[in-house]
């Protein structure tokens, strides 16, 4: 068993999201993992995880109370841990002893009342016998091939614990400011003594600067390298005057990610996206590169190097060159080309629920609908828990017919997420398509609340209240999608109609060039030119034919 403690002098730095990001890509590699939060006054472990935590019933509080007041071990450690369950098969479910439950007033009545001094300072104190115990305990209980401890901020005994005591290697984080770096040399200077460690043998250290800006243009990446080198030499400095038997390798960096700033979630893989829908009937989605799950690649990597086999990294490595092709695979526009490397990425991880997930849209876009559904099943199959995959199915089956079967698909998601964009924009368009106005209208409604700023609902919004000659309500909604995002070709062609309906023919022509100005896809003019009968009475003007001229939008106006 492998015991290593994340520390940070300081919080606000990102030490428990990395430690779950380790501890996630542990369990993909099958290994036995356990985790521990040790910062009981402050604990947040259980939120990096709250997907996969059904409830905690008793903690490290817990356990640490029972042996101050029966002054004896609780028979098993096993009463301590709470599971952590992964629906996707790439996983391996982790043991988690949590500081307690932490909702709860008793787990704040029993911390407050535990006597540190009495623990670690007294005569015949057992604090420090407790927890070499409890390792002990964890190591024969457990068996873990991995025990990874997310300690206390600050300068503590439940700080020196973890990492003198406990710890086999400690991950230091800090970010780049005078009161973290300072911090960090004061507990190596602590933990450079040889009377503060249990065996006399310093555990190794590794570096790690926290919270610093990615910059993807070259010329501003000087600003990044002049950061880390600034600490990196401040560091070595400080090493080599006091003489610490310390061996420094790499300085390693986790920057900064905006969307963590809005929600924390597990990044490590290269396989992250967002998906848009940009109307009711068609879906973009574009990548967005995540630069902070490199970085816990790097720190992985470096922390299991002498612990995987052969076989492991031959593993390690087959994994990132699959999720490197997904991330090749989504830059080329080529079809066929994109088909070739995502196969050739599922051959190196067959259970990459993200390169099933991305052939099943590519086969899609090439037309393969049934075997683009065959794989959108085997990474549903995969990561049951993923709503994006089944709204990937959902958007399948109703454009190869199967509306009824979308339906159910897209309502299970908003079983599961009563929020979620994708199943609420796509469940609207079956209600509108099978003319269920007033259940459609409840989604986009739910849609507009959830997110105020999305203009696409609005414009459905409007154009079911044109369906139904509501054109007051029409316009007052078809605005706020203009207002929103004033050149959405979406919405000014759905303004378009609204006035066609009016009969203010000049405003109609206005709006739908606008709309052909704006970027409307030559096919989906044709294509709603084909199927709305609203158009029909414009084939015989000059004026509208000219304008389909202009933009080369090929249309039999005979018919």
């Amino acid at each position: 068993m492998k015991t290593i403690t994340f520390y940070s002098y300081k919080g606000g730095v990102g030490r428990s999201l990395a430690l779950a990001n380790i501890a996630k890509r542990l369990s993909e590699f099958g290994k036995k993992v356990c985790i521990i939060d040790f910062d009981l006054e402050a604990p947040g472990l259980h939120h990096k995880f709250k997907e996969n935590i059904k409830g905690i019933n008793q903690g490290l509080v817990d356990y640490i109370d029972y042996f101050n007041k029966k002054n004896s071990l609780p028979k098993s450690i096993n009463d301590y841990v709470t599971p952590i369950k992964f629906n996707n098969k790439k996983y391996t479910d982790i043991d988690f002893i949590a500081a307690g439950n932490v909702y709860s007033d008793k787990y704040w009545k029993t911390l407050f009342s535990i006597d540190w001094i009495k623990m670690f300072y007294k005569k015949e104190s057992q604090g420090v016998a407790l927890f070499v115990d409890l390792k002990e305990r964890i190591k024969k209980e457990l068996k873990p091939d991995y025990l990874l401890i997310d300690s206390r901020t600050g300068i503590s005994e439940i700080s020196g614990i973890t990492m003198s005591l406990m710890a086999d290697e400690i991950v230091l984080l800090a970010a780049k400011n005078d009161e973290n770096i300072q911090g960090i040399k004061q507990i190596i200077k602590t933990l450079s003594q040889p009377e503060n460690t249990l065996t006399g043998k310093l555990p190794k250290l590794n570096f790690v600067l926290c919270r610093i800006p990615y910059f993807e243009r070259p010329d501003e990446k000087i600003i990044e390298l002049r950061a880390v080198n600034a600490v990196d030499k401040d560091l070595r400095k400080f090493i080599k005057e006091n003489d610490l038997p310390i061996e420094f390798n790499n300085l390693f960096v986790i920057h900064s990610d905006p969307t963590l700033e809005i929600e924390e979630k597990l990044l490590m893989g290269y396989q992250f996206e967002k998906e848009e829908i940009s109307n009711q009937n068609t879906q973009r989605s574009s990548r967005i590169k995540t630069p902070i799950s490199s970085d816990y690649l790097e720190l992985f990597e470096e922390l299991t190097k002498e612990k995987l086999s052969i076989e492991e990294k031959e593993m390690f490595n087959n994994l990132k060159k699959a999720e490197h092709l997904i991330e090749k695979a989504l830059k080329i526009s080529d079809q066929n080309q994109k088909l070739e490397i995502l196969l050739e990425a599922i051959k190196l991880n067959p259970k990459s629920d993200e390169a099933y997930s991305q052939l099943a849209v590519n086969l899609y876009s090439l037309g393969n609908l049934d075997d683009a559904l065959n794989k959108i099943n085997k990474a549903i199959e995969l990561n049951p828990e993923s709503n994006d995959y089944l709204c990937t199915k959902g958007g399948i089956l109703k454009n190869i017919g199967n509306v009824d079967k979308a339906e159910l698909v897209f309502k299970n998601v908003l079983s599961r997420d009563n929020k979620n964009l994708n199943a609420l924009i796509w469940l609207g368009s079956i209600f509108y398509k099978k003319k269920m106005y007033e259940e459609a209208y409840k989604c986009y409604v739910s849609l507009i609340n959830y997110y105020p700023d999305y203009e696409a609902g609005y414009n459905n919004i409007a154009n079911l209240y044109r369906i139904q000659k509501n054109y007051e309500k029409a316009f007052e909604f078809i605005y706020k999608a203009l207002e929103l995002a004033p050149r959405d070709f979406t919405s000014t062609v759905t303004l378009a109609e609204i006035y066609a309906e009016t009969g203010n023919d000049n405003e109609f022509y206005k709006n739908f060039e606008l709309s052909l100005s704006f970027g409307m896809p030559k096919n989906q003019a044709e294509r709603i030119l084909k199927t709305e009968e609203i158009y029909r009475k414009y084939f015989k003007y000059p004026k509208f034919i000219n304008i389909l001229k202009k933009y080369n939008i090929d249309i039999d106006v005979s018919k």
